[in-house]
């Protein structure tokens, strides 16, 4: 089937070319300045962008290296290439000048899309590999409809781009054009658009969706949209003066918002739903959360840039899950299909626990079944609730424990900031971020787990993080 996912996006932003559909602030230091970009500055730049590409004769299925500042010219950028019919290539997050010339030999690419020319160094180190530089033009305000998206074979990948690399090195994700819509109208009928409805996203592909379906989108205002950078306050007065309704975002990025709201005694009330995802969600932080939104419906969404999303837990304060069952992430989604490799047993209940694997159309599949292994581990309650337990990695049971089973009891204790558990030959060795008293913290893991598990506690003052979401614990790097 020939298709093109950026089509989606060509026919919204055509139906209403004068509205508004990206706000994007400016990195003013006291105040949120706003640049709005409508449905015809979106289109004129796409269609400038795609016809360098075709001046240069970028051919279908060829791949781009996009390496362009987080912005609207990236946006545009990605959308052109698409549209054009070859593949955009997102790099790694944080990525050095050294993985970058990897990822061009490892991905045989041939082509740079930049915003300005490189210095001299970089600039003939590439002519000598072969590489051209395509410098983007200055967006020309003209008929809208003279390039129409090229179609192509369903199958062909749409996008590159990279997982956060929580398990070891980032790996590309390729998503196709089949998968992308899949993924699309997952989300349209998992929540469904509101009436003018004004988003907050964080990640990418819920931008991407929203242009699709004709939402706003109201982009957080992060230096370089590295949310190590943030400022809550800004945040918090953007939400505000944007009048945001539904916002999305990780751990990190919510439990830092949380914190600057409870420091303040502030509540948002006019937010009316949150999505919360990148890593497992404690519900400590739901709790947390529930009290700063408290007209919002919370929703918690597991999944992974190759299915998005898997399940989706819609929070509700009456039914708790105690914290040592690991993390509640709710049914699988209509249209996907899960199983379990099993590895053994969960402690008290019996649980068959093991690798999640899932498969259906929005699904990029890893083996000739259509299966892919999500490298997460965990169970499925007789309700149909799936629990996760655990990581690929540091996945080895005790006692018919996981870590992820100690860590969310451990959030829940008094003192404790962050925890992890990393699983050894014979136990667990705890460490913990907090001013938590070590006696407190053994007899609550003593109380709940088996004896003999829990092989050394540690307090430390930092963890390492993964570089995209800075949520999820770098296991191996613990010391």
């Amino acid at each position: 089937m020939l298709q093109n996912f950026y089509e989606n996006i060509y026919r919204t932003l055509n139906q209403q070319p004068e509205q508004v559909y990206i706000r994007w602030p400016k990195e003013a230091e006291e105040d949120v300045l706003t640049d709005s970009f409508t449905g015809r500055d979106i289109l004129d730049s796409v269609a400038t962008y795609q016809q360098l590409l075709k001046e240069q004769k970028i051919a279908v299925g060829q791949k781009v290296l996009l390496a362009l500042p987080v912005g609207i010219k990236l946006i545009c950028g990605i959308l052109a290439v698409m549209a054009a019919g070859a593949v955009p290539v997102l790099p790694p997050a944080g990525a050095v000048p050294s993985q970058l010339l990897s990822l061009l030999k490892r991905h045989h690419i041939k082509e740079v899309l930049l915003q300005k020319p490189l210095p001299l160094g970089p600039r003939l180190l590439l002519k000598v590999l072969g590489v051209r530089q395509l410098l983007l033009k200055e967006p020309v305000i003209g008929d809208m409809s003279v390039l129409q998206p090229v179609k192509v074979n369903g199958s062909q990948a749409a996008l590159i781009s990279h997982s956060s690399g929580s398990t070891g090195q980032a790996k590309a994700i390729y998503r196709s054009h089949q998968v992308l819509q899949a993924q699309h109208e997952v989300l349209k009928n998992q929540f469904p658009p509101r009436l003018r409805q004004r988003d907050f996203p964080l990640f990418p592909n819920i931008l991407l969706h929203n242009l699709s379906i004709g939402v706003l989108s109201i982009l957080p205002a992060l230096p370089g949209f590295d949310i190590r950078r943030m400022d809550p306050a800004r945040l918090v007065q953007q939400l505000l003066q944007e009048k945001v309704q539904t916002l999305t975002g990780n751990v990190y990025y919510f439990r830092t918002l949380v914190n600057y709201l409870e420091e303040q005694s502030l509540t948002l009330p006019a937010v009316l739903a949150l999505g919360i995802g990148g890593s497992p969600v404690p519900d400590h932080l739901l709790q947390r959360l529930h009290k700063a939104f408290p007209e919002a419906d919370l929703y918690v969404i597991y999944g992974s840039s190759e299915a998005e999303p898997i399940a989706v837990r819609k929070y509700n304060a009456v039914v708790m899950y105690p914290p040592q069952l690991g993390y509640a992430v709710g049914p699988f989604c209509r249209d996907i299909e899960g199983c379990l490799l099993p590895i053994g047993k969960i402690a008290e209940q019996g649980y068959t626990v093991g690798e999640v694997l899932v498969r259906g159309p929005h699904v990029v599949p890893a083996d000739a079944n259509g299966w892919l292994q999500t490298g997460d581990y965990g169970y499925v309650d007789e309700h149909g609730i799936l629990f996760l337990t655990g990581r690929k990695g540091n996945e080895k049971l005790h006692g018919g424990v996981q870590h992820y089973q100690i860590e969310h009891l451990l959030l829940h204790q008094e003192g404790v900031e962050n925890a992890a558990a990393r699983s050894l030959a014979e136990g667990f060795e705890i460490f913990v971020l907090g001013n938590a008293e070590r006696e407190k913290l053994l007899k609550v893991l003593n109380g709940h787990f088996p004896k003999g598990i829990i092989l050394a506690l540690h307090f430390r003052n930092h963890f390492p993080m993964d570089g995209r979401h800075h949520s999820k614990i770098l296991y191996s790097d613990l010391s």
